[in-house]
Order: structure tokens, then C-alpha cells, then sequence
């Protein structure tokens, strides 16, 4: 029961984050470059998601912060031992980074109108929130995740030069590049329902367009950015997910057939059916993909772990003492 408390506060933890990370840039790019003939409307979507990205960094912190109490009341010491092991001085420096990105968001949000003439500066303070947000936290958090299985590493603190050399390693970097195309394709959906909301007709569905391409693109990039993925994992932990555990393939497989169908949507509304229905099947499609992965990840985790324990010191002795008898028996 606590697990599936977990894995639907993750969910909601990686929509909300996703949104925070990539809708500020979104924001940006509606309104310097409205559709020709939408920018009233254009304008008020921008509007709409730089405030949304606000919300979204609080609630997601929010979630963040009952995540952490979630695995500390289920004694999740492998998370804990890794959490330990990054350098004190990054965790406080990502707090920090938290609160930069926060005060440049409300400030972009808070100064729309007034610094219409210095859109250059308004912009860049958007631009500011939301790099600092990619560029650091995937990251850090990927590093985290892999650290919590490598516990060869646990017990000592990672040196500035180690710390560096792990965010080249090729599963951070192909787990970062898979953050950031998730963040934009749900900033996609959500521009789509937003637009949809709109009262501007044709504009409107011009704008809900748009989000369907913000969305189908980074979708279709997916595709590599997943097979680099899958290359870089070590083939033990890469054994379930192929049929090695029928429940973390089967959770696996479920994820990639809707991803292809999220795609199929998407394609459709991007060239002009852009009905609500169709939209809201987007929507539904997205938050099923979400838990999907997140439960997969969760059986990933478990069953590797559960072969380390068979395969650690205290089980080969007990194995070992248990034929034994059996050895002498046969010779």
C-alpha cells in the first residue's frame, strides 16, 4: 500500500516538475513568436504558464519534500546512504538554486506588463528559471538514483573531481536527455488543455496546434533518447525490463505501447484534429505513461536489489552450507 501511495505522489511530483522546468520557456517562445493573427490570445497563454510554472515549482517542492518523509518512514537506507554520499555543500546550493529560480519566475510573471518595453530582460529571467532548473536538478537526482545502486560507494562522500566525473558518465547524461524531452512533451499537453480554454475560435485551436508540436517532437526524440538509454544501463539491472521479471516487462511494454499512441494523438491534433476529446485522451494518456514508468522503476529497483541479497556473502555461505551435505553424499 505504502509503494502505491509513493509511486502516485511520484507521479504527480514529475508532472508538476516537468511543467516548472519547461513551461517558463514555453511561455517565452508564445510570446515572442505568437501565431500570426493569435497574439492577444498568444499573450494570455504565456501569461497563463509562466504563473502555472510558480504553482508548479511550489507544489512539486512540496511533493519533493513528502517523498523524502514517504522513503524515510519505509526505511529506504539505500536512498538515504546514496542522498549521503553527494557533498553537503551541493544539496545547500541546490536550495539556493531552488529559491533563484522561484524569485525569477515571480518576478517574470509579476512584471509582464510593466516591463513591456524591456521584453529582452523580462524574457531572460524565464530563460534564467528554467535553465537553472534543467541544468541542475535531472542531475543531481540522477546521480542519486544511480549512487542507490552502487554500494561500493556508499559510506564515503563524493570528492568535487568525482562528483564532475559522474555527470559525464553516459547513463546521467542519457537519463538527463530523457528529463528534458519529458518535461517538454508534458508542457506540450498542458499548452493543448490550456489553449483549448481559450474562447478565440480558430485562434485557439491554432494555439492548441502548437502545443501538439511542442509536445510530438520532443515525443518522436524519445525514441533515440531511449535506445541510448537502455545502451547505457548495465545489463544486469537491463535483464528485467526484457523478460527477465514478466512484471517489470510487462509494466515496461505498457509504458512504450502508449507512448507510441500518445504520439499517434499527437500527430493527429497537430494537423488539425484538434477536437477536446482528443485532447483529453492526450491528457489521460500522459498521466497512465507516468505511472507506468514510475512502477517500472519501482520493480527495476526491487529486483536487482533482490539478487544482490541472494548473491551477497551471508547467502553464499548459507547456500554453501546447505549443499554441502550433498557434495559428500555424491563423491
Amino acid at each position: 500500500m505504502l509503494q502505491l501511495v509513493v509511486a502516485l505522489v511520484l507521479s504527480a511530483h514529475l508532472v508538476l516538475v516537468d511543467i516548472a522546468m519547461a513551461a517558463p520557456l514555453a511561455s517565452v517562445w508564445f510570446e515572442w513568436r505568437p501565431p500570426r493573427g493569435c497574439e492577444l490570445l498568444a499573450d494570455r497563454l504565456a501569461l497563463t504558464l509562466a504563473r502555472l510554472s510558480i504553482w508548479a515549482l511550489v507544489a512539486g517542492m512540496l511533493l519533493g519534500g513528502l517523498l523524502l518523509a514517504l522513503r524515510w518512514t519505509s526505511d529506504d537506507r539505500a536512498y538515504f546512504d546514496a542522498l549521503a554520499a553527494v557533498p553537503a555543500s551541493r544539496l545547500w546550493f541546490a536550495g539556493a538554486e531552488l529559491i533563484f529560480s522561484w524569485a525569477c519566475l515571480a518576478a517574470y510573471a509579476a512584471r509582464w506588463h510593466r516591463w513591456a518595453r524591456w521584453r529582452v530582460v523580462h524574457r531572460l529571467l524565464a530563460v534564467a528559471a528554467a535553465s537553472n532548473l534543467l541544468l541542475h536538478f535531472p542531475a543531481l537526482f540522477t546521480i542519486v538514483s544511480i549512487l542507490g545502486k552502487r554500494p561500493e560507494l556508499w559510506g564515503e562522500v563524493l570528492d568535487r573531481a568525482a562528483y564532475q566525473h559522474m555527470l559525464l558518465d553516459g547513463e546521467v547524461l542519457a537519463r538527463v536527455t530523457h528529463i528534458w524531452l519529458a518535461a517538454f512533451v508534458t508542457t506540450g499537453v498542458v499548452v493543448m488543455v490550456l489553449a483549448g480554454r481559450l474562447a478565440g475560435g480558430a485562434d485557439s485551436c491554432r494555439l492548441v496546434e502548437r502545443g501538439a508540436w511542442l509536445a510530438l517532437v520532443p515525443a518522436l526524440l524519445e525514441l533515440p533518447a531511449g535506445w541510448w538509454l537502455a545502451s547505457q544501463i548495465p545489463e544486469a539491472q537491463r535483464l528485467p525490463l526484457l523478460g527477465d521479471d514478466l512484471l517489470a516487462t510487462g509494466l515496461f511494454a505498457a509504458s512504450i505501447l502508449l507512448a507510441l499512441w500518445l504520439m499517434h494523438l499527437l500527430a493527429g491534433i497537430a494537423l488539425g484534429d484538434h477536437e477536446p476529446r482528443q485532447v483529453g485522451r492526450c491528457v489521460a494518456t500522459l498521466l497512465a505513461i507516468m505511472l507506468l514508468m514510475v512502477s517500472t522503476r519501482f520493480r527495476w529497483h526491487e529486483v536487482p536489489a533482490n539478487r544482490a541479497a541472494m548473491a551477497s556473502p551471508a547467502a553464499v555461505r548459507a547456500a554453501a552450507d546447505i549443499l554441502h551435505p550433498l557434495e559428500v553424499a555424491f563423491q
